[in-house]
């Protein structure tokens, strides 16, 4: 039962591919569901990518005794992967070398404005002034060229790195399969179901991009699912998230701790033996 649980949401990569034995390579890359702004000990060294040094990638890495590099960096885009890089970093991709043996890759979000209108959408419905709400039609046409862009990322990977074991990462549910908010999600019915679809078809992406690409994929969706920021037991942040020790500021909508360890343990199913 144990191994059942541990795979759930997690599709194996095919057996020809490549192993990962201890002492390999792994670089770490995308978006702040990666890096773990707000979770336990900063990385000073990330400066404002923020990146945690308990977030999965380190987990992971700590656990087979791989060789992180880890360039994920808080709101980075699928062109900070392959055009250019933040906060005085290069681009994602430059971290990719011929020796690399696994590279996971959490991306997408911050492409279609995800999170950014899932904060906007919350300062709204509480009244707030000023917020930032993406146009519906915009996010439309954003979802539209996602998926291209993530097979951007993956050919590129292949290419700078043939023999690497490519695993997609999905993001957490924030929001509950069905029903209303919570104090910890204070959207309208209708804004819970707006941001509900646009999880949806995010999680779709990153699935069908790992089918066409034949990588292996972590299904966060599956994953969060009964851990939303409404539920007792949360993977993700709420909107009027506490402080963290040691971080600057509250990280609202992000994954927490124990959020970091269930895809940390999904992600080491992935990858396999």
């Amino acid at each position: 039962m144990k191994a059942l649980i541990i795979l759930a949401g997690v599709a194996l990569a095919g057996t020809g591919l490549a192993q990962v034995p201890a002492g390999s390579r792994y670089v770490a890359m995308g978006s702040s569901y990666s890096a773990g702004p707000g979770v336990g000990t900063p990385d000073s060294a990330s400066g404002q990518c923020a990146r945690s040094m308990s977030n999965f990638a380190r987990q992971v890495a700590s656990g087979r005794h791989l060789t992180l590099t880890d360039v994920s960096c808080s709101g980075a885009t699928t062109d900070n992967i392959l055009v250019h890089g933040q906060h005085g970093f290069s681009a994602q991709i430059e971290a990719v070398t011929p020796d690399t043996k696994l590279v996971s890759i959490l991306i997408g979000g911050n492409d279609i404005d995800y999170v950014g209108n899932l904060g906007g959408l919350s300062c709204r419905d509480t009244g707030g002034t000023n917020c930032h709400v993406a146009d519906p039609a915009s996010i439309e046409s954003k979802l539209a060229a996602l998926p291209a862009r993530l097979d951007q990322v993956v050919a590129e990977v292949r290419r700078r790195a043939p023999a690497a074991r490519i695993v997609l990462v999905g993001y957490l549910p924030a929001v509950p399969a069905n029903g209303a908010g919570c104090a910890a999600l204070p959207l309208s019915i209708a804004d819970i179901g707006r941001i509900r679809g646009v999880a949806i078809r995010l999680a779709q992406a990153i699935g069908g991009a790992a089918a066409r690409n034949h990588v292996g994929v972590v299904r966060s969706s599956e994953i969060g699912t009964g851990h939303d920021a409404c539920s007792a037991s949360p993977y993700i942040a709420g909107y009027h998230a506490p402080r963290t020790p040691n971080w600057p500021s509250p990280v609202a909508y992000h994954p927490n701790q124990a959020g970091m360890d269930r895809i940390a343990q999904a992600l080491d199913a992935a990858i396999g033996g």
